[in-house]
């Protein structure tokens, strides 16, 4: 296994070959089905185009700025926007399915267990995930032998509009493998206000560095190894070369896969200049 390599093919197949007990950390914002397996009829109405949805639902947005990227096109301004395929009628078709991506149906079963494999005794697992699925993830988990360390909330200082109250906050599972090990800075809150980003997004679940360079850098120390089964835009492996941590990474989306490239090359070419 290469290290500080993101694999675009299929984590159940990829970590087959991580060996046992090799990986000292597993951040990850991990893919569920969304809504409890769909939508109202009012909503597919609407993203059948009544009305054009915000957010990231209108895959006719750009949620990509990378120059340099093979796949799309350029703007008078000269910024090249990536093409992440399919149509707002793709989008409808998985919000009927529950799901955002095409690849969403994964289970956790299907996955928990070699992440669980691949963990060293005595480490960290975080896991994000909303409140429907929390009670899931958190049952299949220790199906497989994690312990419940604890529930981090992300305060994402911004709302996403719904009929039961706006969303405002993520959960994060943390889980342990083995005995109880300490966070590096106990002063911590269970409550994480780092701000969501807002307008042009790279994927539409991206989740800013600092989040995951917060997580990272409490339950590791440099040169540790941490593995995100579900890269998606690669914020995971920014932020373990931010702070001097080895990574291991998986996306299946050929076009994720390429914008998490481009963030990493760039990000290395920063690096390189300071």
């Amino acid at each position: 296994m290469i290290l500080d390599k993101i694999y675009n093919e299929d984590c159940l197949v990829g970590m087959k070959s991580i060996s046992d007990e090799s990986v000292d950390c597993v951040v990850s914002d991990v893919p569920y089905l969304l809504v409890g397996g769909g939508c109202s009829e009012g909503e597919y109405r609407t993203a059948k185009g009544h009305k054009q949805p915000s957010g990231i639902m209108n895959r006719q947005r750009s949620y990509t700025k990378i120059a340099g990227n093979e796949h799309g096109h350029t703007l008078a301004d000269g910024t090249k926007h990536v093409n992440l395929g399919g149509c707002m009628n793709d989008a409808v078709e998985d919000v009927r399915a529950g799901k955002m991506f095409a690849h969403n149906d994964i289970k956790f079963s299907d996955w928990l267990p070699d992440v669980y494999r691949v963990l060293k005794p005595n480490t960290h697992c975080y896991l994000m995930i909303n409140s429907r699925n929390l009670k899931d993830l958190q049952t299949e988990a220790e199906k497989v032998g994690f312990k419940f360390q604890n529930l981090l909330v992300w305060d994402k200082g911004n709302g996403t509009p719904n009929k039961f109250y706006m969303q405002c906050l993520e959960f994060i599972l943390l889980l342990r493998k083995g005995g109880e090990r300490w966070i590096n800075d106990m002063g911590s809150k269970n409550i994480l206000r780092t701000p969501n980003i807002i307008g042009d997004k790279l994927h539409p679940t991206q989740k800013p560095i600092s989040l995951m360079r917060h997580m990272i850098e409490n339950s590791t120390n440099r040169g540790d190894i941490v593995l995100d089964p579900f890269m998606g835009s690669g914020s995971t492996a920014i932020a373990c070369v931010q702070s001097e941590r080895h990574y291991i990474g998986y996306e299946i989306d050929p076009q994720y896969y390429e914008v998490a490239q481009n963030r990493l090359k760039n990000e290395t070419r920063q690096l390189l200049l300071f």
